[in-house]
């Protein structure tokens, strides 16, 4: 099991425990990590927080500093996990290329390494997904291909839900049309809808500069009778900001308690 190892905390902001995993996974290059954000108390839920750029990149922000900004009541109990990736991380297992398996390295090697750090803590608690942009794209693939892994995903802002062109870097993730076609978002929401209506497991929020992305995901979901909240009260930039990590915290934790007391309405 690799080793945690402590991160400098920057200057002038609240401190919190930070620890950095280097992973060894046979679906990437060498070099990945998952860099957690512990919770002050015990742990009550996983927040798996998708990037949107390859390794440390920080050209958009830094999720979890401007996570670490959240009020208290945002972020006691959840253990955030920020993992990265060797390339673009739309989460989609190239076609042929085993050092490129974005979404094997993420079920296979940063989940169970972030579960473990939990030692033999039982029940397990609830694991969740949060991204914008590409890490909303692929935050509602995996849940809806993996329904049984990840307990409910709050996206902000997130691509390709509107009928354009998918993006030139996910056309060269994923190696060739099939494997591009078998990571349509939109395609994934309606083969695996199924599992998804049972209760509301989707946060979709805005407002960015995707809005038409939201409004046909919004769309899509009400079409396939898919329980979500949807909201477009957060504006903010297109980058990791705490302007909208908030919102989307608020939403996620909402999904959280609804799901835990029982059967809610179909859609917000």
């Amino acid at each position: 099991m690799p080793t945690a190892s402590r991160s400098p905390e920057p200057a002038g902001t609240r401190p919190v425990p930070v620890a950095r995993i280097p992973l060894e996974s046979p679906f990437q290059e060498p070099g990945t990590a998952v860099t957690l954000l512990h919770p002050r108390g015990p742990v009550r839920r996983i927040v798996l927080v998708l990037p949107v750029e390859k390794h440390n990149g920080t050209k958009y922000g830094s999720a979890l500093e401007e996570i670490s900004r959240l009020p208290a009541t945002l972020r006691d109990g959840t253990l955030f996990a920020a993992p990265t990736f060797s390339a673009s991380p739309w989460l989609v297992n190239h076609s042929s290329r085993a050092d490129q398996q974005q979404e094997d390295h993420f079920t296979q090697v940063v989940v169970p390494t972030v579960l473990a750090t939990l030692g033999g803590e039982q029940p397990r608690p609830p694991v969740h997904l949060l991204g914008y942009s590409k890490g909303g794209f692929a935050a509602l693939n995996l849940i809806a291909r993996h329904p049984g892994v990840f307990t409910a995903a709050s996206v902000w802002d997130p691509s390709l839900l509107s009928d354009r062109p998918p993006h030139p870097q996910l056309i060269e993730l994923a190696g060739d049309g099939a494997r591009l076609d078998e990571y349509d978002v939109r395609s994934n929401l309606r083969r695996h809808a199924g599992p998804l209506r049972g209760a509301r497991r989707i946060a979709l929020g805005g407002i960015g500069t995707l809005e038409a992305d939201w409004t046909a995901g919004r769309q899509l979901l009400q079409r396939l009778d898919i329980p979500h909240r949807a909201y477009r009260d957060a504006p903010a930039e297109h980058r990791w900001s705490a302007a909208w990590l908030g919102p989307a915290m608020r939403h996620l934790l909402a999904l959280e308690s609804r799901l835990h007391s029982g059967p809610d309405a179909r859609e917000g």
